[in-house]
């Protein structure tokens, strides 16, 4: 699934920023760039459910989905029972003629910082869904604080400043995604990273199942 990841990792040279001084609880997992720099790491990567979720912001099926299990997500990030792995989508930019999925997604890279807990984040993608449309750099920070960003983060957000190359994480995680789910790309897909199979999210306690390890 990494094949790529020598050639394509070189396209970006975006760090993760410093903490500010709203730092979270050091003991609560945190967020960070996935080590290809394509996707975020929500929680801790110990955490012995390790999922990879694939999404683009303007996806009505990925709302759906994080409608039903966001919250337990939130629930497990916060227990330290779960990690995931977003990687992020730009791919209905192009069929619906706009650049939402390009800004939202890199609002949501930026996101990731070592003052950004697990938690919220994952709010923060809830509500990003939740509130749905084509929102400015502006409103998307509104959204971001709302759900708990530290404020050197929301600012970032705000200012819009380039934390990936769109197009770059898109072809990246486009490789990613048909390596997970060849049969049906699409989006969302969940995928056990300890186990390389497939989640089947339509059974509603599939997160469950998976932390008792049924």
């Amino acid at each position: 699934m990494r094949s790529w990841l020598g050639t394509l990792v070189a396209l970006v040279v975006f760090g993760v920023g410093l903490a500010g001084p709203t730092a979270a609880d050091p003991a609560a997992p945190g967020t960070a760039l996935s080590a290809d720099h394509f996707g975020v790491l929500a929680g801790s990567a110990a955490a012995p459910v390790q999922l990879e979720i694939f999404c683009d912001p303007q996806c009505s099926e990925c709302a759906k989905f994080e409608a039903d299990s966001g919250g337990e997500l939130s629930r497990r990030l916060a227990a330290g029972e779960v990690a995931v792995t977003y990687r992020w989508m730009t791919f209905l930019d192009a069929r619906r003629h706009n650049d939402v999925s390009a800004r939202v997604g890199n609002a949501l890279m930026s996101a990731a910082d070592p003052a950004t807990s697990a938690v919220a984040y994952q709010g923060f993608v809830n509500n990003l869904y939740r509130k749905g449309g084509a929102p400015s750099n502006e409103e998307i920070a509104a959204t971001a604080r709302d759900s708990g960003l530290p404020a050197h983060v929301v600012d970032r957000i705000a200012a819009g400043q380039p934390a990936v190359e769109p197009t770059s994480m898109n072809a990246f995680n486009r490789v990613q995604l048909v390596a997970a789910n060849p049969d049906r790309p699409g989006t969302p897909t969940v995928f056990d990273l300890n186990s390389k199979t497939l989640v089947d999210t339509d059974d509603a306690g599939w997160l469950n199942r998976l932390v008792s390890g049924g």
